[in-house]
C-alpha cells in the first residue's frame, strides 16, 4: 500500500463496535467447528491478544484463525449446510470468482468493509475475519525457499489488481498492470499446487503461505487448549509460547506507542446497525 493512501481512523467507540461485529464471526466459526469436530487455532494478533489481554489487543482491528489444510477444506464444505446463511457468508476463490486472496474469509452480511485502495475491486465485501490454511512443508531449507518463492510470486500476481493502482512507484505499478493480465484461475491453481506440495508427506514443519510464509514446527500444533478471549473459550495451540515467540519475540511486552495501531486501513465501513463511516478526502 502506498504510504500516501489515507484511511479511516477509528475512535474508541467505533473500534469497539468493529471488534464486536468480528467477534460474532468468531463465535460462529467456533460453533461450527465444535459441532463437527474440526480443529482450529486462534492465530497471529488474535492469539497474542488472548494470551496477553484475555481478548482483543486494545488497538487490533481484525481476527485471525488457522487450520490445517485438510481441516480448512472440511470447514469450507461443512459451511455449505451448517453456516447461518442469514447472517454470514464464506468467501474463497471457489465461491467468489473476483476474490483475489489465497485464504478464506467469513463475512458478516448487511455490512461493508472496503480497504483503502481496493475500492475498484469487484469482490464481495463485508466486515470479516481471516481463515488461514496451514500446509506441510519440507524441512529442507532449499526446498522451503523454492516453494515459498513460487507461492509468493503467485500472491503478488493476484495482488496485482490492487498494485496496478496503488504500488509506490511508476515502475511497480507498470509491472503490476502487466501481471494483472495473468488469468486468476491459473494463478490460483499454480499456488495451490505448490502450497500443497508436501501435504501427503506430513513433514515436521508447517507453513502459512498466505501472508509472509511463517514456518512452524508441526508439533507445536499437536495439542490444543482453551483460552479466554473476550469472555469466551476458544481453541489455541498448547505450545502458543513457541509460536508467539517465533512470531513476535518478547510478545508479553507492549510495543512502542507509535506502533499501537490497527492495520486494516478501511475507506468505508457500514456496520450491521446501519452506522456508516466514510473517508472524507
Amino acid at each position: 500500500m502506498k504510504s500516501d493512501i489515507d484511511y479511516i481512523k477509528l475512535n474508541g467507540d467505533q473500534l469497539k463496535l468493529l471488534q464486536e461485529e468480528m467477534f460474532s464471526l468468531l463465535i460462529e466459526v467456533d460453533r461450527i467447528c465444535e459441532k463437527h469436530g474440526i480443529p482450529y487455532f486462534l492465530s497471529d494478533g488474535t492469539l497474542l491478544g488472548a494470551i496477553r489481554h484475555d481478548g482483543y489487543i486494545p488497538w487490533d482491528d481484525d481476527v485471525d484463525i488457522q487450520m490445517l489444510r485438510k481441516d480448512y477444506d472440511r470447514f469450507c464444505e461443512v459451511c455449505k449446510s451448517e453456516l447461518n446463511h442469514e447472517k454470514f457468508f464464506l468467501q474463497n476463490q471457489k465461491l467468489d470468482k473476483n476474490y483475489n486472496w489465497v485464504f478464506g474469509k467469513l463475512r458478516l452480511k448487511n455490512t461493508s468493509y472496503i480497504r483503502a485502495g481496493q475500492e475498484h475491486l469487484e469482490q464481495k465485501d463485508g466486515i470479516c475475519m481471516d481463515i488461514f490454511p496451514l500446509d506441510y512443508i519440507s524441512s529442507n531449507k532449499f526446498k522451503q525457499r523454492i516453494l515459498m518463492s513460487i507461492c509468493k510470486i503467485c500472491r503478488k500476481i493476484l495482488w496485482s489488481h490492487v498494485g496496478k493502482k496503488n504500488a509506490g512507484s511508476v515502475y511497480s505499478r507498470t509491472l503490476f498492470k502487466a501481471l494483472a493480465f495473468m488469468p486468476r484461475s491459473f494463478t490460483i491453481a499454480v499456488f495451490e499446487y505448490f502450497a500443497k506440495w508436501d501435504n501427503k508427506k506430513e513433514t515436521s514443519h508447517i507453513v502459512c503461505h498466505n501472508l509472509v510464509g511463517h514456518i512452524f514446527e508441526r508439533e507445536w500444533y499437536d495439542e490444543a487448549i482453551k483460552v479466554n478471549f473476550e469472555g469466551h473459550a476458544f481453541r489455541a495451540p498448547k505450545r502458543y509460547d513457541d509460536i508467539l515467540t517465533s512470531r513476535y519475540g518478547k510478545y508479553m511486552e507492549l510495543p512502542p506507542v507509535d506502533k499501537q495501531h490497527g492495520h486494516s486501513y478501511a475507506s468505508f465501513i457500514r456496520f450491521s446497525n446501519g452506522l456508516q463511516l466514510k473517508l472524507h478526502k
